[in-house]
């Protein structure tokens, strides 16, 4: 008798097994007839264009818009929910020397200001300035030193080391990166994927600003995917996006 039933329940357990891989194979296949029925609309050449997934020969990924509109709108970098047209206003103590442009160094070599510098208290929490981000640069060094381009009295242009103390430098979706200079700590590490709310650092007076008799602030800079700075006035008129820098550092898992 306990063997029928042992048999019985056997037989039950490999059935059962049957129906499940029969039952997975049809949702397998439902899925892909579904995933087969997507039409991508998009634009080539100013060419609106229709594109199915046998069409499409490489992988492909898809920014949903509200993606992209968290990612394009900046925020401040103190998370008191300033743009950054205000943060400007409220946060630049001097309206010539402390903006994006103004020359720096020696008559020898000539710099710009690659950035902006925010007066806050020492140690003010820094976050990042879009809801996604992914930190492509960090340094713990205080005296940690920075190549920037300069132009020499004869218009050579050169290059020349800059003390920027503890740095670090997030990469937001659409190819912009922030750099933020001079802070006392840092809160991430490289690589690490950040959102708004991400504690990033404190600002201080590492780097140059030491011993200038300058105040703790935060030295604030804008690039776009070629490592090109810009001024966060301009931010509105920004028009190099260029999400496939954001996607070379984004770690996509199949």
């Amino acid at each position: 008798m306990r063997l029928k039933v042992a048999v019985l329940i056997k037989v039950l357990v490999i059935t059962l097994l049957v129906v499940i891989v029969v039952i997975d194979s049809f949702i397998i296949k439902y899925l892909r007839k579904k995933i087969d029925n997507i039409t991508i609309v998009t634009f080539e050449s100013d060419t609106l264009i229709a594109l199915s997934p046998k069409s499409i020969k490489e992988n492909l990924i898809v920014f949903t818009p509200q993606f992209v509109d968290d990612s394009a709108n900046l925020k401040s970098p103190f998370n008191d929910g300033l743009s950054l047209k205000e943060l400007i206003k409220k946060y630049i103590r001097n309206s010539w020397a402390d903006h994006y442009g103004t020359l720096r160094g020696t008559k020898k070599r000539r710099r710009i200001h690659e950035g902006i510098d925010l007066y806050v208290p020492e140690n003010t929490p820094v976050f990042p300035l879009a809801k996604y981000g992914i930190v492509t640069e960090v340094s713990d060094n205080p005296h940690y030193m920075v190549q920037v381009e300069c132009k020499k009295q004869n218009g050579e242009i050169d290059s020349v080391k800059v003390e920027y103390g503890k740095v670090v430098r997030i990469l937001y979706p659409e190819g912009i990166e922030s750099v933020y200079a001079h802070l006392n700590e840092v809160n991430v590490s490289l690589g690490q994927v950040v959102n708004g709310n991400t504690k990033v650092g404190l600002t201080g007076l590492t780097g140059n600003i030491r011993n200038s008799g300058k105040p703790s602030h935060l030295h604030l800079e804008l690039r776009d995917s070629k490592n090109r700075s810009f001024d966060p006035r301009h931010r509105l008129h920004y028009d190099y996006v260029c999400y496939e820098h954001f996607l070379n550092y984004l770690d996509i898992s199949d």
